[in-house]
Order: structure tokens, then C-alpha cells, then sequence
């Protein structure tokens, strides 16, 4: 018993140190489907479920499933021009105070500064459907970044715990 307390701060000291880079995933989790829109229930279904191991309540759990439902038809649908036979990567990870996804993909590169931003009155008033995917990330998740790397495009969306109720700032 009495070495498991000594080791105890040895542990956190490595875990603070490797920390200070990146904080190690607490759980993470990599699918890759096909380009098929058939599939996006399945990433819905496991995007929900880690949010709520993560902490997040059921409501916010859809949404954030709504957010990377609309990344990864994003992918399909622009990226790929609805070819079936590619794939799309959805990475989560459970970062401890951020819940983080990243849909990649290798298809076409499609600059997000060129989708235009909605007008919700008008666009509900117009009747429109479709285009909102974008604006409905960037409403659900604190953060929604684009990037190219290594030939490949990178969504990635971040939602920011709250901090339990009566809990204290960086304390147990």
C-alpha cells in the first residue's frame, strides 16, 4: 500500500510533464468508413456514446453528434463528390476539459472562408434546405478549425467541458 502512495507522485509528475505538450486522451477512439452516407448513423451513434462516457449530458451529446454528422456528410458530399468508394476518419478523444473530433478525409480541398454565412431569418423565410453545416458546427462546438495536412483534410471540432457544479478551479 504504502508503495503505491510513494509512486502516486512520481505518476502525476511524468503524466504533468507529458502533459505540458498535449494532454494525453483519457479515451480515444478512430473509424474509418466508407464515403457512403449509409454509414453516417453509425458515426452519429459513436459520437453520441463517447460524449456521454466524456460527461456530457444526453442533449449535448446529440448535438455534438450533429457537428461531426454534418463534418463527415461534408467530406462525402464536397471532398468527395459523393464517390462511394473512399474513405473518411472520424478521431475522437477525450482530453479531460476539451471532447475533440477530427474528420479527415483526402478528397478535393474545400476552403471553409468561402462558404457563406447564414442569414437564419432569410434562409427559413426563403424555404431553402441544405448549406447549413458549417454554421451549425460552428454554433454546436466551441472550436471548428480546417486544415491541409499530409495531402489530407482535417476538420477538427473541440467542445469545452463546464466544470462540475461546487468544483474548484485546477484543485481536487
Amino acid at each position: 500500500m504504502s508503495s503505491e502512495r510513494d509512486d502516486a507522485p512520481n505518476t502525476r509528475a511524468r503524466r504533468s510533464a507529458a502533459g505540458r505538450k498535449q494532454r494525453p486522451a483519457l479515451s480515444s477512439l478512430l473509424i474509418s468508413i466508407p464515403s457512403q452516407t449509409s454509414f453516417l448513423g453509425l458515426v452519429r451513434d459513436v459520437t453520441r456514446k463517447m460524449a456521454e462516457v466524456a460527461g456530457f449530458d444526453e442533449s449535448t451529446g446529440e448535438r455534438i453528434s450533429l457537428a461531426v454528422d454534418e463534418a463527415t456528410t461534408n467530406a462525402i458530399e464536397h471532398a468527395y463528390r459523393g464517390a462511394p468508394d473512399r474513405k473518411v476518419e472520424v478521431r475522437i478523444e477525450d482530453r479531460g476539459p476539451d471532447f475533440s473530433v477530427e474528420v479527415v478525409d483526402s478528397g478535393a480541398m474545400v476552403d471553409p472562408r468561402t462558404v457563406p454565412r447564414v442569414d437564419l431569418d432569410r434562409y427559413v423565410n426563403e424555404g431553402r434546405t441544405g448549406g447549413l453545416g458549417v454554421h451549425l458546427m460552428e454554433k454546436i462546438m466551441d472550436s471548428v478549425t480546417f486544415r491541409r495536412s499530409a495531402r489530407k483534410n482535417v476538420c477538427r471540432m473541440v467542445k469545452r467541458k463546464e466544470p462540475k457544479a461546487g468544483a474548484r478551479e485546477g484543485g481536487a
